[in-house]
């Protein structure tokens, strides 16, 4: 990933001068950038990859959230496999899986203290109740417990897919509040890979917020979390851009879609179009708007559209 971050400090300067939404062009004067592809392709694609990434990012916050599951997670390490079956904490967690098949966690730490690592390993197919599909394996590095203000998870995806997108990085994530809830600073340096081929990098500056839910760990309908940030992503038809929250985007426990929020996508500072994810109601669907006008659809639906009389050689 180290590319990207060269690439668009060097290649793409304006972009990253555009750090402050203030200096992107309000989004009711989108621009059409000189993309290789369509911008509907761009932001259907990049809605996809956001829903995958925070999908993967909420496996990781599920097993590692609070110091109360981790603790739970290292004395249920040291049970043999039949007293494992029958644990209170093992059983809340296979309802989080079709027919309870949760994946393989273990855990390695020395003397009961921190540094701890969670590896959670969904092999080929690991499906959620609610259709869902994960498989690979997510390395957690946990610093210190997780009421700790500096604390830090230090998450590395190794061949991870959720559905039929691949994932390959590493996220930083570090608690910077405890006071009112738990405010994450979450740094993603990530390649995803589509099922067509196409490459996605994306180096993003998150803060999450867990909002509600914490009190109940075991419990995972409750927990709301909203997201805020940015991204700075390249893709291998090589199409630069910025994606900026600027309505917090809204995560439940009890949904697998981000059910509220908007962002706005940008290239050299120029607004090109705008994702609006809805007023909470838990489903797919979002409102894309650009120079064309607006359609709703169907966040993980993407598509691949080449503008044809554009940079042809070498494609």
């Amino acid at each position: 990933m180290k590319k990207l971050v060269i690439s668009l400090a060097f290649g793409t300067a304006v972009l990253f001068t555009a750090c402050n939404e203030d200096e992107v062009v309000p989004a009711t004067d989108y621009t059409t950038p000189d993309f290789n592809v369509t911008v509907e392709s761009v932001v259907t694609t990049d809605a996809a990859v956001e829903d995958a990434v925070e999908s993967a990012d909420y496996e990781v916050d599920l097993y590692t959230g609070t110091t109360t599951i981790i603790d739970e997670l290292s004395a249920d390490a040291l049970m043999d496999d039949q007293l494992k079956s029958g644990t209170t904490f093992r059983e809340q967690l296979r309802e989080r899986y079709r027919l309870g098949n949760m994946p393989d966690v273990a855990v390695d730490w020395t003397d009961g203290d921190f540094p701890r690592t969670v590896t959670l390993d969904y092999g080929e197919e690991t499906e959620l109740i609610n259709g869902r599909i994960l498989s690979g394996i997510i390395e957690i590095v946990v610093s210190a417990p997780m009421n700790t203000e500096g604390a830090v998870r230090t998450v590395t995806f190794t061949d991870f897919s959720v559905d039929s997108l691949m994932i390959n990085g590493t996220i930083e994530k570090t608690v910077i509040s405890v006071t009112d809830g738990r405010e994450v600073h979450i740094i993603r340096d990530l390649v995803i890979t589509l099922p067509d081929g196409t490459e996605v990098e994306c180096y993003a500056e998150i803060t999450r917020t867990w909002e509600q839910g914490m009190g109940t760990p075991f419990y995972f309908a409750d927990d709301v979390m909203t997201i805020s940030g940015f991204g700075l992503c390249t893709d291998s038809d090589g199409n630069e851009y910025r994606r900026e929250i600027t309505r917090q985007l809204q995560k439940r426990g009890g949904c697998r879609f981000i059910v509220s929020g908007e962002v706005v996508y940008s290239a050299n500072g120029q607004a090109f179009g705008t994702v609006d994810y809805g007023d909470g109601t838990c489903d797919n669907n979002g409102t894309f708007r650009w120079a064309n006008g607006e359609k709703e659809f169907v966040i993980g639906q993407r598509i691949r559209e080449r503008i044809s009389n554009r940079n042809q050689s070498g494609q």
